[in-house]
C-alpha cells in the first residue's frame, strides 16, 4: 500500500518536478509576449479544471455521493476557484493575490505530505492520483504566474487575503449549514487530528507570515531593479 515518503510518493514528486522544470524551461524560451502569456495561463488553468472535476467527480462515486461534489477543502476550492479565475481574468487581477498564495502553500504541502495516498492498494486509485494531479497542476500553474510576472507579490495588495478568506468561511458555513457537510474548510476539526490547527488557528499563523513573505519580496525586488538600473548607466 502507498505511504506518505514511500516509494511510490518519492517516485510521484521525482517525476512531476521534473517535468516541471521541462514546463519552466520551455516557457522562459518560447513564451514571450503578453497575449502568449495570457494564452498559456488559461491553458493551465483549463487543465487544472478538468484535474480538479476529475478528482471531485472520483471522490463523490467512489465515497462521498453527488450531493457532496463541492470542494470543502482549502485545496479542492482554490483549485476550482483558481482554474476558472485563470481562464477568466486578466494579468494580476486581484483573485490571484489570495487564490494564488493559498494554493501554491496548500498545494506544496499536500504533495509533501498527501495523508490521503494510502487510501488504496494503489497509488493510480482515482481518488487518490486525481487528487496528486490538482494539487500538482495548481502548484505548477501559480509558480508559472510568478514566472510570467502573471501574479506580482506586493504588500499592496495584502488585502486580498484576509478578505478572501472571509470568503472561504462563508463558503465553508454555506456547505455544513445548507448543504450538510460535516465540515468544511476545517472550521470545526483540524487539518490534522490532535492538533489544533483549525481554520483561526491557521489563519493566525498565516496572516503574519504573509505579511512579512510581500515585504521581503518587495525588498528584493527593489534592490534587483537598482541594480539592474545602474548596470545599464
Amino acid at each position: 500500500m502507498p505511504k506518505v515518503f514511500g516509494w511510490e510518493h518519492f517516485t510521484y514528486l521525482f517525476v512531476v518536478i521534473f517535468l516541471m522544470v521541462l514546463g519552466f524551461i520551455w516557457i522562459q524560451k518560447h513564451i514571450k509576449t503578453e497575449e502568449q502569456i495570457a494564452k498559456t495561463i488559461k491553458v493551465i488553468g483549463l487543465m487544472l479544471f478538468l484535474a480538479i472535476v476529475w478528482n471531485r467527480v472520483s471522490v463523490a462515486y467512489l465515497r462521498d455521493g453527488f450531493q457532496s461534489i463541492l470542494p470543502g477543502t482549502f485545496c479542492g476550492a482554490t483549485s476550482l476557484a483558481l482554474s476558472i479565475s485563470a481562464m477568466l481574468f486578466k494579468k494580476d487581477h486581484i483573485v490571484f493575490h489570495c487564490l494564488g498564495f493559498i494554493g501554491l502553500l496548500g498545494g506544496l504541502l499536500t504533495l509533501v505530505y498527501p495523508d490521503y495516498i494510502g487510501q488504496s492498494s494503489s497509488i493510480f486509485y482515482p481518488m487518490t492520483i486525481s487528487g496528486l494531479v490538482h494539487h500538482t497542476v495548481m502548484v505548477f500553474l501559480v509558480l508559472v504566474m510568478f514566472q510570467t510576472e502573471f501574479l506580482k507579490p506586493t504588500l499592496k495588495k495584502f488585502y486580498a487575503l484576509p478578505f478572501g478568506l472571509c470568503v472561504y468561511m462563508t463558503y465553508g458555513i454555506f456547505l455544513i449549514s445548507v448543504l450538510g457537510y460535516h465540515d468544511a474548510m476545517y472550521i470545526y476539526e483540524p487539518i490534522l487530528e490532535g492538533t489544533p490547527l483549525n481554520w483561526i488557528v491557521l489563519g493566525l499563523i498565516y496572516l503574519p507570515l504573509h505579511f512579512i513573505f510581500l515585504g521581503a519580496w518587495g525588498i528584493l525586488s527593489n534592490r534587483k531593479l537598482s541594480i539592474l538600473q545602474r548596470k545599464s548607466s
